[in-house]
């Protein structure tokens, strides 16, 4: 009797669960429908994973969880597909493949650590033998994470296997389960070392974003009729750099990459980056006439070795190009990448110490050898760097032309587009120049960006001691030595800026103090060709708590020997978890003139948001200095405290992500707050609704103050996870920023007319979108999205796969990305994108007596289509 039914419920089960489950493909959710326990769920997992594939159902017997009963419960129900037996590299990619695909698809920030986790992905290292620092960079591990860890291994009781990693007191299982793909646990699972290559190409022909296009097409000839004013003012195709360069005509940017290694010692790599409009690696019709000649100039390229010596000692060298990244990125961290509230942790990761750099980051180079040594006690790294950068440049010896007898430097610069110098300086030529009968150009163009103007050589490195797993105390620093001289001269900058002697109209504002604060090597009190910043960094654990900082300090005139005499910067953070919970508070306070090139830490906004750069490009002498502002890579000077958590208070709902940030900006005293949650509830595993709201308020203590803003930003979302990994979603997204009574809505033109506050704005707008993802099958997939949009001269965006992109006023778009595993070694990612919307194109007020019949405000509604590619090819043996 008690055999039919056990025959019984076999059947009933078979005939529900219809298709037999394939224990060498299936999820661990598909496993659990199995009629056995959780745990002997998860060990025929774990042994798929981390063992060996199935190649018979009595497989199962080898599994100390599976006895013989359960193996003849389940037998009917499962079935053992085909085991290959492929190369040991290709069938890695294939249980991480998702991962892999990530990180080829990172961009910016991610670009650099990418490279460095998708080597572990393929050869993991051993978790008993990493460092503090190791675990720390590998990613989505707290330092708690890390700590749990070290401090179980420092006992003597070594890490077995994931399921045995999960056992760790302390441990998230966030945390474990990111850090499984990265790991071994003993050395005879260790992979035989051997050669891997890496050959990567992106192919695209996006146009340029709506900032640098605007700076382009920027008129730089205002040619004046003799004794008239700017009204029925001639105009040319030439006028702007746009017009000058010819730079609506097709174009694309072509990225090649290959690295290769031997296991995960031996490792070099070479990149050849060219943006829009630049020369690519096969074209040698710039000043590079040689493929290694070009490389040498505009390429990446480096080796590197490491091991572990003796024991747990980890040595690595570099030699090329390479990224240095200490503490919270206030002394070091160099990339041309700007991302707003990096914290550290989580999605806005950072990878310290020295790591290979294959990324686009152009300006911020670091290129020279490097080294760095850790174990569980001592981290030491020091490097030395010679690098060219590009840079802004005065006229500075008034002769109307920048060459190489203008010795003064404005600014680094990070250009949208690298023209070479001959071509601007010709580009200028023509704009001061040009002239009509009987018109004249009263403008002449001051300041200009050049590339690879200022040589720099720069020296640095961080000591560290860690008497406890966790807690760390360090120092670090570099000097950089140029072979120009910065200067900014406070009483003649507004000249080199501005068209106009009177400061751009009033146009020089309380946020211009920013301009002003940039460092000099050159001023009435010192005379000196370097640039040093010093900081000391710590670490430490209470509990289940995390506290770290780093302080940070430009030296300028203050003593070498003592702390606080100089502009300096500071970043405090707590990091708490708990099953369900973290929290993260974060308190940054930034000086005006701590000016670090290199600094990238914490903040809302970047270096000269809302300054004359940004806001008033048309009345620069160049337009080109508008990039000064675009492609900042560093923080503003803020004071502000920061607090995040996630908390999953109930089995279908969590609170996803929470932030309160509540700042000033320290160039005009603004005091601003952001707050944002979303909340997802799921009444079945399978169904997402998400209900997230925004709220900043601007100049908060202060509501008749022209700078303030409120915007309120309400978004709903509906996700169905389907099967086989499909998904699609609908979203909704409506958007009201509040504006402050504003004296210009009705006055006229007329200078000193402006004097009634009248009334306050409204905007609204609103956004719709579906997205979906679809896998035909183990290597070929589709995502993409429909949206439609209505701004209203707001802000609006979009994350198309692993980018953003913002739109213009009232318009919509699709695109979709084709992935394809072609082969174990192959792969192929294309995206199309289709756009068409209205953007409105505006002349600055008109402050001259004789007004536009259009009202003060000129307005030009210009419609687009844009329709752009992308390819990536990506070849891994």
């Amino acid at each position: 009797m008690r055999r039919l039914i056990i025959l019984f419920i076999v059947v009933l089960a078979m005939n529900l669960a219809g298709e037999p489950i394939d224990l060498n493909r299936a999820t661990l959710e598909e496993i659990y429908q199995l009629p056995i326990s959780r745990e002997q769920a998860e060990a025929i997992y774990e042994y798929r994973t981390y063992t060996a594939f199935f190649k018979s159902i009595y497989d199962l017997r080898q599994i100390s969880e599976i006895d013989q009963e359960t193996l003849n419960k389940i037998k009917p129900l499962v079935l053992i597909s085909h085991y290959e037996n492929r190369d040991e590299a290709a069938l890695r990619r294939d249980e991480i493949a998702y991962l892999i695909e990530q990180l080829g698809n990172s961009e910016g920030m991610q670009e650099g650590m990418s490279d460095e986790w998708e080597d572990y992905l393929i050869t993991p290292r051993n978790v008993n033998r990493l460092s503090f620092a190791n675990l720390l960079n590998m990613p989505n591990v707290s330092p708690l994470d890390a700590v749990y860890i070290r401090q179980r291994i420092a006992r003597g009781d070594s890490i077995a296997d994931y399921r045995d990693m999960r056992q760790t007191e302390g441990i998230s299982y966030y945390g474990a389960s990111n850090l499984r793909h990265y790991v071994y646990y003993d050395e005879d699972n260790e992979q035989e070392e051997r050669l891997h290559f890496d050959v990567q190409m992106k192919y695209a022909d996006n146009p340029y974003e709506e900032n640098p296009e605007t700076m382009y097409k920027e008129a730089m000839i205002n040619l004046l009729p003799n004794g008239e004013t700017m009204t029925g003012c001639p105009r040319i195709k030439e006028q702007s750099y746009w017009g000058y360069f010819e730079m609506d005509k097709y174009d694309f940017s072509l990225m090649s990459k290959l690295r290769f290694r031997w296991g995960n010692r031996i490792k070099g790599g070479i990149m050849y980056n060219s943006e829009r409009g630049e020369p690519t690696i096969m074209d040698f019709s710039g000043q590079s006439k040689y493929l290694a000649e070009k490389l040498g100039d505009n390429g990446k390229y480096f080796a590197s070795y490491e091991d572990y010596l003796f024991g747990d000692n980890f040595l690595r060298v570099i030699a090329g190009h390479y990224r240095a990244t200490f503490g919270q990125g206030l002394v070091m961290e160099n990339t041309d990448f700007y991302s707003a509230r990096k914290t550290g942790s989580g999605f806005s990761k950072r990878i310290t110490g020295i790591t290979p750099d294959l990324s686009r980051s152009q300006e911020f180079n670091l290129k020279g050898v490097a080294a760095e040594f850790n174990n569980h006690r001592f981290y030491g790294a020091l490097f030395y760097s010679n690098d060219k950068k590009d840079a802004v440049v005065y006229d500075s010896n008034h002769d109307g032309v920048i060459d190489e007898n203008d010795s003064d430097v404005f600014s680094y610069i990070t250009m949208t587009r690298r023209f070479d110098n001959e071509e601007l300086a010709e580009a200028e030529d023509f704009f001061n120049n040009y002239s009509e009968p009987g018109t004249t150009n009263p403008y002449d163009i001051a300041m200009a960006p050049r590339v690879d103007w200022l040589e720099e050589q720069t020296i640095g490195g961080r000591f560290a001691w860690s008497p406890l797993a966790g807690t760390e105390i360090g120092v670090s620093g570099y000097e950089s030595v140029y072979d120009k001289d910065f200067v900014v001269d406070a009483d003649s900058l507004t000249g080199y800026l501005f068209r106009s002697s009177d400061d751009a109209f009033g146009k020089w504002k309380d946020p211009d103090s920013e301009i002003l604060a940039l460092y000099s090597t050159s001023t009435d009190d010192y005379e000196r060709n370097y640039r040093r910043v010093t900081g000391i960094d710590w670490r430490t654990t209470m509990g289940n708590t995390s506290l770290e900082g780093e302080y940070a300090e430009l030296q300028v005139d203050g003593n070498e020997l003592s702390l606080g005499d100089d502009p300096g910067a500071l970043v405090l953070s707590t990091y708490s978890q708990w099953d369900n919970l973290y929290l993260l508070m974060l308190y940054r306070d930034y000086d005006l003139d701590f000016d670090n090139p290199y600094a990238r830490g914490f903040s809302e906004h970047q270096k000269f948001d809302n300054t004359a750069i940004d806001n008033y490009a048309y009345t620069l002498t160049n337009s080109l200095l508008n990039d000064l502002y675009t492609n900042q890579a560093q923080a503003q000077a803020e004071r502000g405290i920061y607090l995040e958590t996630r908390y999953r208070f109930h089995e279908k709902l969590t609170l996803s992500r929470a932030y309160l940030d509540i700042w000033e900006r320290k160039c005009d005293s603004r005091k601003s707050i952001r707050f944002q949650g979303e909340l997802d509830f799921r009444p079945i595993y399978q169904l997402s609704l998400r209900l997230k709201h925004k709220h900043q308020q601007n100049r908060y203590d202060d509501d008749a103050e022209r700078s303030v803003s409120i915007t309120d930003e309400t978004t709903g979302r509906v996700i169905a996870n389907l099967s086989n990994f499909d998904r699609i979603s609908l979203e909704y997204r409506y958007l009201t920023v509040w504006g402050p009574p504003y004296t210009y809505l009705s006055n006229d033109g007329e200078i000193g007319g402006n004097s009634t506050a009248q009334g306050s704005s409204r905007s609204f707008a609103d956004y719709i979108c579906v997205d979906y993802t679809h896998h035909f099958n183990d290597g070929l997939k589709t995502q993409g999205a429909f949206m439609l949009w209505d701004s209203n001269g707001l802000s609006h965006w979009d994350w198309e796969d692993m980018e953003i992109d913002f739109f213009g006023e009232e318009g919509f778009k699709f695109w979709f990305n084709i992935t394809d595993r072609i082969s174990d070694n192959l792969y192929l990612s294309l995206k199309y994108k289709y756009k068409k919307y209205n953007t409105r194109e505006y002349q600055y007020r008109a402050w001259w007596n004789e007004a536009p019949d259009e009202g003060v405000w000129v307005y030009n509604k210009v419609k687009k289509e844009i329709n752009t590619i992308k390819l990536q090819l990506d070849y891994k043996f």
